[in-house]
């Protein structure tokens, strides 16, 4: 993973977007210590329609969602097959599927994605509105997307804290 500190604010055009990358870094340091510190046993923990690593794939899956330009044509939960997000059974059957290799992966995948995308942002593109219309622009539905995922990342704090393992640390 690339850390914050190897992070070069002369590579982005925009110091906002250099100021979005810094926290999406720390941000992802901190959810892939979520993966790492669960132990394998406890990957697929959960009951009522939460489920440890579903909520890494959903966090992780929002974040490919949120860096498209328009919300039309997303495919959601392509890596699950067909999962009814309101049914417990359904939802218990995706979780197993995921692995951590997988999330681990997809992960790198997104962060490559989010952070290439914020390197070519100017202050003015950041202003800008795209197909998501219920933003006032790429700058608040990139910082919604934080809110979001350490929303989530919060809750695996807590399960983990539950399941007495390490915890996840600040970044």
């Amino acid at each position: 993973m690339l850390s914050v500190s190897k992070l070069k604010e002369s590579e982005f055009k925009s110091p906002f977007a250099f100021g979005l990358a810094r926290q999406f870094h720390g941000m992802w340091t901190m959810l892939m210590q979520g993966i790492e510190k669960i132990p394998d046993g406890e990957w697929h923990h959960g009951r009522d329609k939460w489920f440890y690593s579903l909520r890494i794939y959903h966090i992780i899956e929002t974040s490919e969602f949120y860096a498209r330009d328009t919300p039309e044509g997303m495919q959601w939960g392509k890596h699950l097959g067909q999962v009814n997000w309101k049914e417990e059974m359904s939802l218990k059957k995706a979780a197993k599927l995921i692995t951590k290799k997988e999330v681990i992966k997809y992960l790198g995948e997104m962060k490559w994605r989010i952070t290439k995308q914020l390197k070519a942002l100017s202050d003015e593109d950041l202003l800008k509105k795209d197909g998501f219309h219920w933003f006032s622009g790429i700058y608040e539905k990139y910082v919604y997307l934080l809110r979001h995922s350490n929303f989530h990342i919060g809750e695996l704090a807590y399960a983990l804290r539950t399941l007495e393992c390490d915890r996840i640390e600040w970044e």
